[in-house]
C-alpha cells in the first residue's frame, strides 16, 4: 500500500464528505443520465464508431448547464 504522504497523486487535504440532505435529487438524476451518457460514448469508441461517439458528445454537451454558445461553434 502505498503512503499517502509519499504520493504525489493524492492531494493534501482529503475530500470533505458529502452529507446526503446536501445532495438534490434532480441534481443525482442528472449526473446518473450524464454517466450514461459517457459510458454510451466510451463504447462507441471502443467499437471504433466515431460517428456514434459524436452524437453521444453533443447531447452531453446539450445537456450540460454549463454549457456556453461559444462552446457549441
Amino acid at each position: 500500500m502505498t503512503d499517502p504522504s509519499t504520493d504525489p497523486t493524492t492531494s493534501d487535504a482529503p475530500p470533505a464528505p458529502v452529507d446526503a440532505a446536501d445532495i438534490d435529487d434532480a441534481e443525482l438524476d442528472a449526473l446518473e443520465a450524464d454517466l450514461a451518457t459517457i459510458e454510451v460514448a466510451m463504447e462507441r469508441v471502443d467499437s471504433g464508431d466515431l460517428e456514434g461517439y459524436e452524437s453521444a458528445a453533443t447531447r452531453l454537451d446539450e445537456a450540460s448547464p454549463e454549457a456556453s454558445p461559444e462552446a457549441s461553434d
